[in-house]
């Protein structure tokens, strides 16, 4: 996904967080130094990502390889006013470990198109709040996961949207086509709503304009 459809969708601000895990070739004289310059890079990639109401951050170029987690500040509400919605933006990383996200309302977690995930790495989406997703309606600002990378699988028992600009996306075993669903509009939306004891999923056609329709 390009930044600026990143931009459009988040109503995001321009704050910059760029974190970068490089490592060094050096010829065999100094092997041992390339070593040790190969352990503190890893040791120094960040796994836990906070956010707090309305902060923006960008991760560039980093390879995971244990699990990443992103927790949503319980002071991102319902009620929260747009400006004041958490963003973060993973493009060109890759996740061996998979991606976990914990959170009730008004964050926007997108994978841009250079992101990858290793085999059996899913995304999964938790509450942080026990009794959130029952309460949640669509017209509450719920959590999304915004995809523009193959291979993304989402697993989750909470009510939250997943949102495509193309790649196909699998969402609780069942895979998507914005191809085949919603071709003539920008993205394609699978929400996750809870009827009583019982998820739901609803399908939108939704587009950069802010126009939604359902699809059936």
């Amino acid at each position: 996904m390009k930044r600026n459809k990143w931009l459009a969708v988040c109503l995001a601000g321009c704050l910059l967080l760029a974190l970068c895990a490089c490592t060094k070739t050096n010829d065999s004289a100094h092997s041992g130094d390339s070593e040790a310059d190969n352990t503190q890079a890893q040791a120094e990639v960040q796994y836990d990502y906070q956010l707090k109401a309305g902060e923006q951050t960008e991760v560039y170029d980093v390879t995971f390889d244990k699990m990443v987690t992103v927790t949503v500040d319980p002071a991102s509400t319902r009620d929260g006013a747009n400006e004041l919605r958490s963003n973060i933006y993973f493009d060109n990383c890759t996740f061996n470990g998979g991606l976990t996200i914990a959170g009730d309302y008004h964050a926007m977690i997108s994978l841009g198109s250079g992101c990858s995930f290793g085999d059996g790495s899913v995304v999964t989406c938790k509450a942080i709040t026990a009794d959130a997703p029952k309460g949640t309606t669509l017209e509450d600002n719920l959590i999304k996961v915004f995809v523009a990378c193959e291979g993304v699988t989402v697993e989750t028992e909470s009510a939250i949207g997943v949102l495509t600009d193309g790649p196909d996306i699998v969402f609780n075993g069942t895979a998507y086509s914005k191809k085949e669903l919603a071709p003539d509009t920008d993205f394609l939306g699978i929400y996750s709503i809870y009827e009583g004891d019982t998820i739901t999923y609803l399908k939108l056609a939704i587009g950069e304009d802010d126009s939604v329709t359902f699809l059936d």
